[in-house]
C-alpha cells in the first residue's frame, strides 16, 4: 500500500468531514493532507507516529494535527494475528485550513480556537482529563449534520483550547511533507523499523531500505526528523519497553532483551534518560496503578 498524498473528500454542502472507523486494525499508511485532523480513539492501542514524534497510544487518546503533517497509527502486533478478536475504533474529524483563515479570522470570539489551531501545526496531544471531557461530544458529531455538526466541532475546539496540559508532538524544526515520493521513502523506513526494532538494525540495512548510501541516509534522516537514526530507534524501543513493563510478567532484563537491548546496563541508562526513573521503578508504579 503506497503512502501518498491523501485527498480528503469534503462535499460542497459541508466544511467538516466526520467518520467513524471500526476495524480489526488501523490500516492507513504514513500519509499527509492539507486539512486539519482531530482523531479520537475510543478503543485500541499501539504506536502513534506524527512527524518526528513516536509514542504509544491507547483508548481515550485525542490528537489534533495541522495541515501537511505526516502521520499514522499502528496497532500492536496482536491486532494482526489471524485469530485476533481485537477492534481498532476511531472518530476522525477533518476540516480545511481555510476554515481558520477565512471564517474564524473574522470572528474575534474565536481567538482562542485560532491560537489552538496555530499550535496544532506540529500536532497536539491532549491530556487524559480533557480528552474524557469531550469524548461524548466527539461521538455525538457522528450523528449530527449541517450547522449542528459544525457548531459541535467549534464547541469541542473551544474546550480543547483551555487544556493547559496539551503537549506538542513533532518538533518545531520538523519539515512538513513536500511530496509523495519522500513520504513513501519515510514510510518504508518506519515500517522496517517497526518490524525489526527487537533485533539489531545496522545502518547499512536501513539505508538500503531508503535506497541511499549510509552517510547520505544519516543526513537525510536527521534533516527530516531532527533526530539521529539511533536516537529515533531507541525511542521506539523504550516506548515498547514501557508497554511491556506495565502489562507483561517478565523480568526487567528479559524485557530489555525483548526490546532489542543487548546490554542490561545500556537499557537501564537509556530508560532512565527517557522517563526519569529506572525500568524497575516504572514496573512497580505501573503494577501499582
Amino acid at each position: 500500500m503506497k503512502a501518498l498524498f491523501e485527498k480528503v473528500m469534503l462535499s460542497e454542502q459541508s466544511s467538516v468531514l466526520v467518520r467513524q472507523f471500526q476495524l480489526p486494525y488501523f490500516d492507513s499508511p504514513w500519509h499527509y493532507h492539507p486539512e486539519y485532523e482531530l482523531t479520537y480513539i475510543p478503543k485500541s492501542y499501539g504506536r502513534r507516529f506524527v512527524g518526528d514524534h513516536v509514542d504509544t497510544f491507547r483508548a481515550g487518546d485525542l490528537v489534533l494535527l495541522g495541515p501537511d503533517l505526516p502521520h499514522f497509527w499502528r496497532n500492536d502486533d496482536e491486532f494482526y494475528q489471524p485469530d485476533s478478536r481485537l477492534l481498532a475504533e476511531s472518530v476522525v474529524v477533518q476540516f480545511p485550513a481555510a476554515f481558520d483563515e477565512r471564517v474564524l479570522a473574522v470572528l474575534p470570539e474565536a481567538a482562542a480556537v485560532r491560537q489552538l489551531l496555530q499550535r496544532a501545526r506540529y500536532g497536539l496531544h491532549f491530556s487524559t482529563t480533557c480528552s474524557a471531557s469531550v469524548a461524548e461530544s466527539m461521538e455525538q458529531l457522528i450523528k449530527q449534520t449541517g450547522l449542528s455538526q459544525l457548531l459541535g466541532l467549534l464547541t469541542i475546539l473551544n474546550q480543547l483550547a483551555t487544556d493547559a496540559d496539551a503537549k506538542l508532538l513533532a518538533s518545531d524544526g520538523y519539515q512538513l511533507a513536500t511530496g509523495s515520493a519522500e513520504t513513501e521513502r519515510m514510510k518504508r523506513v518506519l515500517e522496517f523499523m517497526l518490524g525489526n526494532f527487537r533485533s539489531e538494525i545496522r545502518i547499512e540495512q536501513i539505508a538500503s531500505i531508503a535506497g541511499m548510501a549510509p552517510a547520505a541516509f544519516c543526513r537525510y534522516f536527521k534533516n527530516r526528523t531532527r533526530k539521529t537514526f539511533v536516537d529515533y530507534l531507541n525511542e521506539l524501543r523504550i516506548g515498547h519497553a514501557r508497554k511491556l513493563l506495565a502489562t507483561v510478567d517478565l523480568s526487567v532484563g528479559q524485557i530489555g532483551m525483548e526490546c532489542g537491548f543487548t546490554s542490561n546496563s545500556h537499557f537501564h541508562r537509556l530508560f532512565k534518560l527517557h522517563t526519569g526513573i529506572t525500568p524497575f521503578h516504572y514496573q512497580l508504579e505501573a503494577r501499582g496503578r
